[in-house]
């Protein structure tokens, strides 16, 4: 099958990473995959601090990564993994232009839209202060971000885990389900359709509900529900993303939650390379 891994950090790039290119590079081969990508983020001015860390500095990582790209499309038999080189952009309400600006001025393969913060606050560390309304109020909300990073951000061709805020959450039982923003999903798939945008299944989110929450494997998966409605409004593709940022979390829970995927009707995979969707059948 030809996987290609479209979300991972890097130590020195992401402040939160601990596993080098070198690292990556070398998983990656164990785990035989066609093609992988580091995309790090860049969240724009959401610390006060005199030094953003979660901002890239975006030339020397271009210059640094973008000539050591392999095309996995072009790959042949034996050949190392393809490598693709990507940016997950931070998206808040106040700094879509400057994203859409440093996408058009840098040759990214692509790059990932995705909303780390509610109102300038982490949910990692304000947990009190952000989850104070119930799942049915406080999910349209998070959906509602991501709708309107996904629209003013529409050259980022993948829509990253749309429930990271699932993760934090005080109570045990925190998944995120279509009942909780049936209105605010749907237009988010409206506005994916419009932009030929897809949606990332991201493998962190499984794994925290499973550790931190207690769900078994199968009720950690995304809900059937959203996935179908999104199929509904045109979505055939999806992106399984591990997002390691250590060596440990490459892989986690990818080839079981494929399975599951492909159980809901599910064939095929994308990843970009030069802007360019590709995609591959998923072969269990």
């Amino acid at each position: 099958m030809k996987f290609v891994e479209t979300h991972n950090h890097l130590t020195g790039w992401s402040p939160d990473a601990k596993q080098t290119f070198e690292e990556l590079e070398s998983i990656s081969i164990e785990r035989g995959l066609h093609g992988f990508a580091i995309s790090d983020h860049h969240d724009l001015d959401v610390f006060s601090t005199e030094k953003n860390l979660w901002e890239v500095d975006v030339p020397s990582y271009v210059e640094t990564y973008y000539d050591r790209r392999r095309m996995p499309s072009k790959r042949n038999a034996g050949d190392k993994p393809g490598f693709l080189l990507s940016l997950e952009f931070g998206w808040t309400p106040d700094n879509g232009a400057q994203l859409r600006e440093l996408d058009e001025q840098y040759p990214f393969d692509y790059t990932i839209v995705a909303v780390h913060f509610y109102d300038g606050l982490d949910p990692y560390f304000h947990r009190e202060e952000i989850y104070t309304e119930s799942f049915g109020e406080f999910y349209p909300r998070i959906i509602d971000m991501i709708e309107q990073s996904a629209r003013e951000l529409s050259c980022s061709r993948i829509v990253a885990h749309y429930d990271f805020f699932s993760r934090y959450a005080p109570l045990v039982k925190s998944k995120m389900l279509y009942r909780h923003a049936p209105d605010s999903f749907d237009r988010l798939f409206r506005t994916m359709r419009a932009n030929e945008q897809i949606l990332e299944i991201n493998t962190g989110t499984i794994s925290a509900l499973i550790k931190h929450k207690g769900y078994t494997l199968q009720d950690a998966m995304p809900d059937p529900l959203i996935l179908n409605r999104y199929r509904e409004f045109g979505g055939r593709f999806l992106t399984v993303a591990s997002d390691a940022h250590r060596v440990e979390q490459n892989g986690r829970y990818v080839m079981e939650t494929i399975a599951y995927l492909n159980s809901l009707g599910f064939e095929e995979f994308a990843w970009f390379e030069e802007r360019e969707l590709h995609f591959s059948r998923i072969v269990l």
